[in-house]
């Protein structure tokens, strides 16, 4: 049973997320970078690379190629021009923020930069993170 996240180069690059409750998130399969076409909550599942990415991670393991797909969904990879992520107050806004463009780091630096936005939000500043080098232009 797997208890820590893996990473794989190749195969569609798929990426291995066990949770708490024994069920294992596996994602892969990028599309190249590119504007947003569809709205939220409206991106296509595309069953061929479930299926390819499912067929690739059961290369890997006997508990993912034997396991139960229990949901298949389909979302947008949050990526920046230059790969740094954008968070901090919004320039020319008043009470907006941003915390986006982690990649697929997000899930694994998700927890920091919470911390990060509810320091800004709540205190004005960040103090867990220096967010200069992050900050919305």
């Amino acid at each position: 049973v797997l208890s820590r996240a893996v990473f794989f180069q190749g195969l569609g690059d798929p990426e291995v997320y066990p949770r708490p409750d024994g069920e294992i998130y596996v994602t892969g399969f990028p599309d190249a970078p590119g504007p947003v076409q569809e709205a939220p909550g409206h991106v296509a599942v595309r069953d061929d690379v479930c299926a390819a990415l499912h067929e690739a991670v059961g290369k890997t393991s006997s508990d993912l190629r034997d396991g139960r797909v229990t949901t298949r969904q389909a979302c947008h990879l949050p990526v920046t021009s230059n790969g740094v992520p954008i968070i901090g107050r919004l320039p020319g806004t008043q009470g907006v923020y941003v915390a986006t463009g982690h990649s697929c780091w997000g899930i694994l630096n998700s927890p920091a930069t919470g911390l990060a936005i509810a320091e800004l939000i709540l205190d004005g500043e960040a103090t867990s993170v220096d967010l200069r080098p992050f900050e919305p232009a």
